[in-house]
């Protein structure tokens, strides 16, 4: 063995604790990087086994769908980990400065120094990587096993509302190649975290090294205190900022790490806002049965004026569909009506004298041909009547439900688009014919009840037009404890006029029937929320800690070095009561300026998500004040409790022993 191994294996084996902080930060950088890798692997297989031979024909596009997301990930892993692993071998390496400078004045290299402080690396990668590994797989395995739950739950509710079946089975898959690659990862984030220290003490002269000892500098500059912290802490505060600002580079990891742990709990817990918003958002106000049909379309563009045309293959007529209502209201004593609608077949266009002066400043209404968005609501012909008598139109007469609702920058905003002096609006087909559409009747929010109203509320323009044929209907109920019964019941209705013949009737025959809860689809994205929330909190807890495990290394080599401070500061009559208090004093001043960096960076990074999350919902960001404090209050206790264990280890030290030590050292 050579003697830069054996140096760098004595000095894991005297600093005992340093190493096995070291050793946690690698391992759970590779638990990381090897959950990952399993987490890709076995979605892969999942859809191997999902596509069959399709999955062939399209491999190259999934694999990369899945392992560029995971390369990322690991790439952040690796930059997190490097920046703590880092910090931990310059703190090591800061304390044994005077060490290093003996060995240079009995003839050690620049390169053999540099070759102790990687040799190190490699010890420490060897013993971490495998334990790492062997974690990290185990750790894979139980969150298959939990995603998979979550999986198997999504695909059960989907079943009554998927057009289109399908059955995701994630099971737990590893290959030789994905534990290459951790391992590799894993000794690249070691020996690179090794790096710099190596190349930094590589240079330090010995003169230098056993002069300043783990102060190299020579130059010196005045030392500025706080005036706040002073008034706070009393003298004791005064000299623990004196201090900090003296040994910056030996405080500066401990300040880094606690930026991280601060910045990931913001960012987590600001995330997890956003989906709470967005699950509430999603959730049904009035949570009805829905018996639905939608019809297969064939979707394009028209060759000559370039508009978007879509061919309605099967659309449901008002017989039918009036027939069909018919037959669900004979089951029993509760009320079934239905709403349908088609925006796939004519654009609308009206005068801009019928725009409303608040519809005029609104982007987003007219399309590139100064057409709007049309939907011809169809509806059974009791909720019709009912709606007739509800805005004082004749019974026949066309309805403009005349609101439109818009997502600006996160806020919902509604307006009421055009002036009641219209009469009519010019439709559009996509081949550019025109027609015309005669308005007999608005319909205003305050006609109906909210809940149905904001259902009907769904296009920027929307008219009522009875007996209109429909792409999709939804015939609602509350049957309440009769909803099995109901369910079979309308289930044989419906296989009178449209049968499902195979597990894939939409693409096979042309149409889809589903009968399910309205909140059935914001169950399905629910559980896919959950799902991402525990995988999030879950790598979030385990980078936590490798940055924790940092913080712990670094201030524990921070106290150690400076015990002669300590025993000469105590020898000249400073109290344990006023140490304790510097101490004390330095530590919440190194998690004050961590929560200034960390909370920017923590606040910045959910509200950077958030830019592309209000644009497809009315969420504005915002991060509950409790979240924050309780954040904050987290690294508080940490710091607080690591610093009272080394002070605790320190008080059992003799002074004049101490101070002895130091000099024979």
């Amino acid at each position: 063995m050579k003697i830069t191994s054996k140096l760098a294996m004595n000095q894991l084996i005297r600093n005992k604790k340093r190493t096995s902080g070291t050793v946690l930060a690698i391992v759970l950088s590779t638990v990381l990087i090897t959950t990952i890798m399993c987490f890709a692997s076995s979605a892969v297989a999942m859809l191997k086994s999902a596509l069959g031979n399709d999955f062939d024909e399209y491999g190259g596009v999934y694999n990369a769908m899945i392992f560029i997301p995971a390369f990322i990930l690991t790439g952040l892993i690796v930059f997190m980990s490097v920046s703590v692993i880092s910090n931990i071998f310059q703190a090591s390496a800061n304390d044994r400065i005077k060490e290093l400078g003996i060995l240079k004045c009995v003839g050690g290299t620049s390169k053999q120094i540099k070759k102790t402080v990687i040799s190190e690396g490699l010890w420490l990668s060897i013993i971490s990587i495998p334990i790492g590994l062997i974690l990290g797989i185990l750790i894979g395995y139980l969150g298959i096993k939990i995603a998979d739950s979550y999986i198997d739950n999504l695909v059960e509710i989907t079943k009554s509302i998927v057009m289109r079946r399908f059955e995701l089975k994630l099971e737990f898959s590893v290959n030789v190649y994905s534990l290459i690659f951790a391992s590799v990862f894993s000794l690249f984030t070691v020996l690179i975290s090794a790096q710099k220290p190596a190349k930094q003490m590589s240079k330090i002269t010995a003169v230098e090294c056993v002069r300043f000892g783990n102060k190299h500098s020579k130059e010196t500059s005045k030392i500025s205190g706080s005036s706040f912290w002073k008034k706070l802490w009393g003298f004791e505060g005064e000299l623990g900022v004196r201090n900090i600002s003296r040994n910056k580079k030996s405080f500066k990891p401990a300040i880094k790490a606690l930026s991280m742990g601060i910045c990931l709990l913001l960012a987590t817990f600001g995330l997890a806002a956003q989906l709470n918003d967005l699950e509430n958002y999603m959730k049904s106000k009035n949570n009805r049965l829905l018996v639905d049909y939608t019809s297969l379309r064939n979707e394009g563009n028209n060759p000559d004026t370039g508009r978007r045309q879509d061919i309605i293959l099967n659309p449901i007529n008002s017989e039918t569909y009036n027939e069909i209502n018919e037959k669900l209201n004979a089951f029993g004593d509760f009320e079934v009506w239905g709403i349908g609608g088609n925006k796939d077949t004519y654009y609308a266009k009206a005068d801009s004298s019928e725009f409303t002066e608040a519809a005029k400043k609104t982007d987003g209404m007219l399309n590139e041909f100064g057409e709007m968005e049309f939907d011809m609501v169809s509806m059974t012909d009791d909720l019709y009547r009912n709606i007739c008598e509800a805005t004082g139109t004749k019974y026949g007469g066309n309805i403009l439900i005349n609101t439109y609702t818009y997502n600006e920058s996160g806020e919902r905003k509604e307006i009421t688009p055009f002036s009641e002096e219209l009469k009519e609006f010019t439709l559009v087909t996509p081949d550019g014919q025109t027609s015309s559409l005669e308005i007999d009747g608005f319909l205003d929010r305050s006609d109906l009840d909210e809940w149905l109203f904001d259902y009907l509320n769904r296009a920027t323009v929307m008219v009522i037009i009875p007996g209109a044929s429909a792409r999709s209907f939804d015939w609602q109920c509350e049957p309440g404890e009769q909803e099995e019964e109901f369910t079979e019941y309308a289930r044989s209705v419906m296989d009178e006029y449209y049968p499902v013949l195979s597990d894939d009737s939409y693409e096979d025959q042309g149409y889809s029937v589903r009968i399910s809860r309205e909140d059935t689809i914001v169950k399905a994205v629910n559980v896919m929320l959950v799902l991402g929330e525990v995988i999030l909190y879950g790598f979030v807890i385990l980078i936590s800690l490798i940055g924790f495990a940092g913080f712990i290394s670094t201030v524990a080599a921070n106290i150690r070095a400076r015990s002669k401070e300590f025993a000469v500061l105590k020898s000249v009559g400073m109290t344990s009561k006023a140490l304790k208090k510097m101490l004390y004093s330095e530590s919440m001043y190194c998690t004050m300026k961590a929560t200034v960096k960390g909370g920017i960076l923590g606040l910045l990074i959910p509200w950077l998500i958030n830019l592309s999350i209000r644009n497809a919902f009315p969420i504005k960001f915002h991060l509950p004040l409790y979240v924050a404090i309780f954040s904050v209050c987290i690294t508080y206790i940490v710091v607080l409790t690591i610093t009272y264990i080394e002070i605790k280890k320190f008080k059992k030290q003799n002074l004049i022993e101490t101070i002895r030590m130091d000099s024979i050292r």
